[in-house]
């Protein structure tokens, strides 16, 4: 595996996270209070669903804790992979630099209000090619060694 198939890995598994943790707020939406909705609740016939019992069978079915845990297992796995090839290339020290400098010292001009503001993660990510989660763990560890 090399560098950049390992980014693209992390990526995807950031997505598919994503997608888990979106799947898993949908089913939440069944058991939380309906006092917002403004739709009347649909039966058939008389016929009430215990949405408690439907949500924790789709929990159970689609076992999205279980998946979440796997996906965020695979994901520190692969970051910390991505850390040891980058120490053996000895190119970490010049990333490091690059993203401490984008954290901290880069100011970048808003194109949609025109005022100056710091980079956000997912820009400083787009810049030194890796994803914004791990470039946090670079910054993360930087600040620890000071």
């Amino acid at each position: 595996m090399t560098l950049k198939e390992a980014n693209e890995e992390l990526e995807k598994l950031d997505n598919e996270y994503n997608y888990w943790l979106n799947e898993k707020e949908r089913l939440s939406l069944l058991v939380s209070p309906k006092s917002m909705d403004i739709r009347p609740e649909m039966v058939e016939g008389g016929k009430r669903v215990d949405r408690l019992a439907l949500y924790v069978e789709s929990m159970d079915d689609k076992k999205i804790n279980e998946t979440l845990d796997y996906i965020q297992s695979r994901r520190l796995n692969l970051m910390n992979w991505i850390d040891n090839e980058l120490n053996i290339l000895k190119k970490y020290n010049e990333i490091e630099q690059l993203i401490v400098h984008y954290k901290e010292v880069a100011i970048i001009k808003d194109k949609y209000t025109g005022k100056q503001r710091e980079m956000t993660w997912e820009e400083i990510g787009k810049e030194v090619h890796y994803s914004k989660d791990y470039c946090r763990k670079i910054y993360r560890n930087y600040k620890y060694k000071k």
